[in-house]
């Protein structure tokens, strides 16, 4: 997933140069609060929200005064919760995920705002649940390692560069390794800071 973050910038940055595109780059940092949308799952009861946090790197490329092309890299941790007729499960995964949305902005003000849409890849680093290593084999339930989805942003950006922006992204694929019946989709959504140099 690195690889494919890291090529997908550098194809960006050239791009730009060959069409002569401004092309920038920005830190950020988000709260996210991820949650699981589950279906035949045995014992569960309910799911409920955790909380965790995103921080990383994007690559942002100027197509058309009102049209842009980012891509990021994210460190991500989340959590989220179920219940069961008996306890209360927590599980938190160490991951990485690279958004690519394309945007519209517009000037307001001396600040610019803007959204967009776009595909998204999650690779997870460790899964657990209640200290159970999930992405093996356990009495709980096996997630798979890997998952695409759709992802939506939308912000505001200072004249300083500084930005404010909220996002949401949906998983596309069962989350859950192996399953015949039971579903499990992830959703999380995000607010957070960033900074464009």
């Amino acid at each position: 997933m690195i690889v494919i973050a890291v090529f997908a910038m550098g194809n960006v940055a050239t791009m730009a140069q060959k069409d002569g595109s401004k092309i920038s780059f920005g830190v950020k940092g988000e709260a996210n609060s991820s949650f699981n949308i589950c279906k035949n799952l045995p014992l569960v009861r309910e799911t409920t929200n955790g909380f965790g946090a995103n921080a990383g790197v994007f690559l942002k490329r100027d197509i058309l005064e009102n049209l842009a092309f980012q891509v990021e890299l994210l460190g991500q941790y989340k959590k989220s919760g179920f219940q069961t007729l008996t306890s209360e499960l927590e599980l938190s995964t160490w991951g990485i995920e690279v958004p690519a949305y394309i945007m519209g902005q517009f000037k307001v003000g001396s600040g610019l705002f803007y959204f967009g849409a776009g595909p998204y890849g999650i690779a997870l680093f460790t899964a657990e649940m209640n200290d159970v290593d999930v992405l093996k084999e356990n009495n709980y339930f096996s997630l798979s390692r890997w998952n695409l989805g759709v992802g939506m942003i939308a912000g505001f950006e200072l004249k300083c560069g500084l930005q404010f922006n909220v996002n949401y992204k949906y998983a596309m694929f069962n989350s859950l390794q192996n399953a015949d019946v039971a579903n499990m989709i992830e959703n999380t959504a995000s607010i957070g800071i960033g900074y464009r140099f």
